[in-house]
């Protein structure tokens, strides 16, 4: 997959994220208090995946926690920093009142270090307050990180359906397989699918719950493993026949799973080498409709050359014998 992708889907995962759980304090379980200046809502599995010193001679229910020794604005900036996966420029000030009081969270990483804290809380199953069955398996969560990274559970658990309630959800037309990339996806932004994913029940599943980022990295998933991002085919290069294959099924999984962006760029380069693409039993396999949009993108092509050529004769250039 592209870095340049990848860091593009995972700041714009993390960011929502972080925002939504910052400014909407859905799910808050535990308040930090600087005297009588400042109270801030959290979330206490977060604090324990992030800063874990925070909690430390507290007990798992204790509501409020007063701090000692801080100012409420480096409180405010620490809270900021340990939500984000921006790199982010402390005040001096600020900066040594956090680490003099709570010493040991020099590790934290400001680039990548939210994904991976929050991917390990989940696999820890540490305070979760959730269960969710699918199929036969259950998975441990938690409700304000499920809330702040999906609109399906966020009508869920936080609106008035029976399941907001629940201490256990059963989920139907998703497989355990498929829960599990969902989950780590939601924990902690994964750029990649394991071997042998089924992308498609990806899809679909990440529709379901409304994770539109997870569909972009399945897009990215299938333009690399199918498309192999669309090179340049030269006479010369070997497994040409193969690379044909890969892209007209990748323009039929696309089309059958509403990537359509993805779905236009398989149409576009199979009208760009439609002489050798008609000819495999794949493209021969595909729905008539399928068929017509390539079709009418080679006719496309076809007439834009044409005005192109033309242009060039009236001008004094010599018109070429083919158009391909």
């Amino acid at each position: 997959m592209c870095s340049k992708s990848a860091c593009y889907y995972t700041m714009k995962a993390c960011i929502s994220f972080s925002n939504r759980l910052l400014q909407e304090e859905q799910e808050t379980d535990v308040t930090l208090c600087v005297g009588s200046a400042l109270r801030l809502k959290a979330h206490r599995a977060v604090l324990l995946a992030r800063a874990p010193h925070l909690l430390q001679g507290t007990e798992a229910t204790t509501p409020v926690i007063h701090l000692q020794g801080i100012e409420p604005t480096a409180l405010k900036d620490f809270i900021q920093y340990i939500m984000s996966q921006r790199y982010m420029l402390w005040p001096c000030y600020s900066f040594c009142l956090i680490s003099v009081c709570l010493s040991g969270l020099e590790h934290l990483g400001p680039a990548s270090g939210l994904g991976a804290d929050l991917l390990a809380l989940y696999q820890r199953a540490d305070m979760s307050d959730i269960s969710i069955r699918v199929a036969d398996k259950v998975f441990s969560a938690h409700r304000a990180i499920l809330c702040a990274r999906s609109e399906y559970f966020r009508a869920m658990l936080c609106g008035s359906w029976m399941e907001s309630l629940c201490q256990c959800i059963t989920l139907q037309g998703l497989g355990p397989d498929e829960m599990e990339i969902l989950l780590h996806f939601m924990y902690g932004a994964i750029l990649d699918f394991p071997p042998g994913t089924n992308v498609s029940q990806v899809v679909l599943a990440a529709d379901m719950l409304g994770l539109e980022e997870l569909k972009d990295v399945a897009e990215m998933v299938l333009t690399r493993d199918y498309c192999r991002f669309f090179p340049k085919v030269r006479e010369r290069m070997g497994c040409i026949s193969a690379k044909y294959c890969s892209i007209l099924k990748c323009l039929a999984i696309t089309h059958s799973i509403g990537l359509q962006d993805l779905y236009y760029s398989c149409v576009r380069w199979v009208a760009e080498h439609f002489v050798k693409c008609w000819s495999e039993r794949n493209f021969a396999l595909l729905p008539p409709e399928l068929q017509r949009d390539c079709l009418n993108n080679v006719t496309k092509n076809m007439v834009c050359n044409t005005h192109r050529h033309i242009f060039v004769f009236s001008c004094g250039g010599d018109f070429p014998l083919t158009f391909f």
